[in-house]
């Protein structure tokens, strides 16, 4: 049995608790080096995969709006990896919302998702292009 503190009923109350698969998976993603940035349009994820990427910003943002004009998958991509890279503070959207703290930024990131899912070719149609 779990109760809120994140210890179970049969474990002692001295040991820490162990690490769930979420937090491992959190984890990981935070080991990769990518962390959305200041520099920003929308959430900092260009800047951010720019940065650690070497690549220019410009570049990274043109490839985003190619993939959503033509393929649609430029929309769900970025709002994946809004929701799932940290900010500068080290705050994961999606990891927050699993606690209980759901904020407008995941709710944006989870509508670019579902509007990618929901147009499926493209803002202009051409998802067969590719």
């Amino acid at each position: 049995m779990n109760d809120f503190s994140g210890q179970s009923a049969d474990q002692p109350a001295d040991q820490p608790a162990r690490p769930t698969a979420a937090d491992r998976f959190f984890g990981s993603i935070r080991r990769t080096g990518l962390v959305r940035s200041h520099d920003r349009w929308v959430a900092g994820v260009a800047g951010g995969i720019a940065r650690r990427t070497g690549v220019h910003v410009n570049a990274v943002r043109a490839g985003f709006v190619v993939l959503a004009l033509v393929g649609g998958i430029g929309l769900g991509l970025y709002g994946l990896a809004w929701a799932l890279l940290p900010d500068v503070t080290g705050r994961i959207e999606a990891q927050a919302a699993q606690r209980g703290d759901v904020s407008a930024a995941l709710v944006l990131a989870v509508g670019l998702v579902v509007l990618d899912l929901v147009l499926g070719n493209g803002l202009l149609g051409l998802g067969w292009v590719l």
